[in-house]
């Protein structure tokens, strides 16, 4: 006769019937939906950033042909066209002629501008280090031919730069000035210090600086001293960029970072850090409440008063303190909170064991000869896994929303962007004051998601964890 195979229980359930049980309720359905989501974005994040990522993120020149403080992209949907989006010009013609030794490498496009705030900046930019090298730097001439028949002639501008930046070049705040004061007879339109680019795109209605919409015209005549020029200026290394007043899903901040990448990188990093506390809290919480409840005598007596000792520790304020100290990172303070954390759940497990310790089938797996590893292993660890499991989902919350709030203080940072580092900078450049909203609620919310998932979590663990719930 085949021998049976003992199937593996938890408080008398087997595996898959908790997990039944868990999604019995429609709040363990939501929990898992929603921890499902969480998981799936996280390594969604994990693929799509490169692995550089942190490098990335502090280099400022990244970023500096984005926007800085610009809305989502998606504003323009909600209430009109407002805002001019951000463009990278890729359709545009290119040619190449030759003539006393130079080379004339010229670029044409063509933009609708249908919007009430024109693009702020051009830039120029050529991704080529061998093109700085030459003794006669290029040189660029722009017209640009406006809607209304009129055109305005910008430059000759030196490339002696990766990151050419038409507006607020000298020559063109004189030229576009100039052009409004012989066709319009209005003088200093471009303030000291502006951009002249956003002008480029006005009329003049009734003596008032009004949008000229319609299709703009732009040719760019690159002036190059080398017979090689086609190589040094192509479509492989030459970019055009009109900076826009929105940008990306989540908007920009004040560096111009795109928050999108900023809010996905949160969510492997964040749920990390939950996970972890969570667990170096659960792990020294478990072997403190079992040894103490286990063996008992002057072992539970130290132990119990180590771990009173932990609980009177006021954790929050000491993390703090350290972390102005010894300018400690995320992973120092993430330690740090586990080990002043873990008193409260080593009680709850202590005070489990002894329970467990007295019952008769213990007493009896004593008296038969079994071993103490025996009798922990096979008596006291099934039942006290649910609990140990509740522990570590009710501990993740609460790790998180702290060490976010430290952040928010500016403590204990990361390489990568967290939620809470980018709230710390919002509030520096006060984002909430000056009506950035995009750069407060989406981390705010994000930070209350992830609370809120391992909230419910535990809520639909409950019924598994006491079988007084299960049962009635």
């Amino acid at each position: 006769m085949a021998k049976r195979r003992r199937e593996f229980r938890i408080l008398g359930m087997t595996p898959s019937e908790i997990f039944k049980e868990f999604i019995s309720g429609s709040t363990g359905k939501v929990a898992m939906a929603l921890f499902i989501i969480l998981v799936v974005v996280s390594i969604y994040a994990l693929i799509v950033l490169p692995p550089n990522f942190a490098e990335i993120w502090n280099n400022p020149k990244y970023w500096q042909l984005n926007p800085q403080y610009a809305p989502p992209a998606w504003m323009d949907s909600v209430i009109g066209p407002v805002y001019s989006p951000q463009i990278y010009v890729n359709n545009y013609e290119y040619s190449v002629q030759q003539s006393n030794g130079v080379t004339y490498i010229t670029i044409s496009f063509s933009v609708d501008y249908k919007y009430d705030k024109p693009w702020s900046e051009v830039f120029v930019v050529i991704n080529n280090p061998a093109i700085y090298s030459l003794s006669q730097p290029p040189v660029l001439s722009i017209t640009v031919y406006r809607p209304d028949g009129s055109e305005i002639v910008l430059g000759p501008l030196p490339i002696n730069r990766r990151v050419t930046t038409l507006g607020v070049a000298p020559e063109v705040v004189g030229q576009v000035n100039l052009f409004y004061a012989e066709k319009y007879h209005i003088t200093g339109v471009v303030p000291t210090g502006s951009s002249a680019t956003p002008y480029i795109f006005y009329t003049v209605d009734d003596g008032k600086l009004t949008p000229l919409k319609g299709v703009y015209n732009f040719r760019l005549v690159f002036y190059v001293f080398s017979q090689n020029a086609s190589s040094l200026i192509n479509r492989e290394n030459l970019e055009i960029v009109l900076q826009g007043q929105i940008y990306g899903l989540m908007g920009t901040d004040n560096e111009g970072h795109d928050l999108w990448l900023g809010l996905l990188a949160g969510f492997p990093i964040d749920l990390a850090v939950g996970l972890l506390t969570a667990l170096i809290i659960v792990v020294i919480a478990v072997v403190i409440g079992i040894v103490a409840g286990f063996y008992g005598g002057l072992v539970d007596e130290g132990l119990m008063r180590l771990t009173d000792f932990v609980i009177l520790l006021p954790a929050f304020p000491l993390l703090i303190v350290f972390s102005v100290l010894f300018r400690w990172n995320i992973w120092y303070a993430v330690v740090f909170l586990a080990i002043v954390s873990w008193g409260a759940s080593a009680r709850i497990i202590r005070a489990m064991i002894m329970q467990i310790r007295n019952a008769q089938y213990i007493e009896s797996a004593i008296i038969a000869g079994a071993s103490r590893m025996w009798i922990l292993r096979n008596h006291i660890l099934p039942q006290i896994v649910p609990y140990i499991l509740y522990l570590l989902v009710t501990n993740v919350p609460g790790a998180i929303l702290t060490l976010t709030s430290i952040n928010f203080l500016g403590l204990a940072g990361s390489e990568y962007p967290t939620w809470g580092i980018l709230l710390y900078y919002a509030e520096v450049f006060g984002a909430l004051t000056s009506g950035y909203w995009w750069w407060v609620v989406p981390p705010g919310l994000l930070v209350a998601f992830v609370a809120v998932v391992f909230i419910l979590t535990a809520m639909a663990s409950e019924p598994v964890v006491n079988p007084r719930l299960r049962y009635g």
